[in-house]
């Protein structure tokens, strides 16, 4: 079995944030953590930081840390990509498919030389729609460069889209459906994850509160 080795593989030498597994082989278990993904991580660690320093400060309460992400706040356009299919075992092998190919999508968006950076959420929003199709949500926020005047995206998701749709077991029942969505025009089931940590920091907040009434 190949281990990682940086040193005499040129492949392991570019991983961005090496995570080793204790045992053998050893591998980078985040071996798909590109520079967009490292920059997510990066900012909301240091947004974790800021928050404990004013809590430590008594500017700020240990809830506000875990309050609902507003990532579908922060950014004016995202690419929407929805996994589908009219069959749930057929959306289950599909959705496996693109998913697991997603890492690619990701790292063409992100080009220097079209001005553009991604941002990836790392959630699926997975439902059953009222037509009985079967729908899975993934969002990649865009940033462009000041000068961008016009970016063609379709030369930055044609790898994505070429390797999917070549797939040997795709079938007529699975679709896939890339949209360029403005924030104001975003889904409302994109901020049930904002509104769902909202009510559970409320909730932990009230029983807290009630524990130590409680007490005295």
């Amino acid at each position: 079995h190949p281990i990682w080795d940086p040193v005499n593989n040129f492949r392991d030498a570019k991983h961005l944030m090496p995570i080793i597994t204790p045992c053998y082989p050893s591998m980078n278990s985040s071996y798909n953590v590109g520079e967009p993904q490292l920059r997510r991580i990066q900012d909301e660690l240091r947004r974790a930081t800021k928050i404990s320093h004013d809590v430590c400060f008594g500017r700020k309460t240990w809830s506000d840390l875990f309050k609902g992400n507003d990532f579908f706040r922060q950014h004016a356009n995202y690419l929407q990509v929805d996994i589908i299919s009219t069959q749930e075992d057929d959306f289950r092998e599909w959705f496996g498919l693109c998913e697991a190919r997603m890492r690619i999508l990701i790292a063409g968006l992100e080009n220097p030389s079209f001005g553009t950076q991604a941002y990836p959420f790392a959630k699926f929003f997975t439902r059953k729609e009222e037509d009985g199709k079967h729908v899975s949500s993934f969002f990649v926020a865009l940033r462009f460069a000041e000068d961008t005047e016009k970016v063609d995206l379709g030369p930055l998701i044609m790898d994505y889209l070429q390797i999917v749709n070549s797939w040997d077991g795709r079938k007529e029942t699975m679709d896939l459906e890339i949209n360029i969505v403005s924030q104001k025009n975003l889904p409302s089931f994109a901020f049930e994850v904002e509104c769902e940590k909202e009510n559970e920091v409320d909730d932990d907040s009230t029983s807290s509160e009630t524990s130590t009434n409680t007490n005295e």
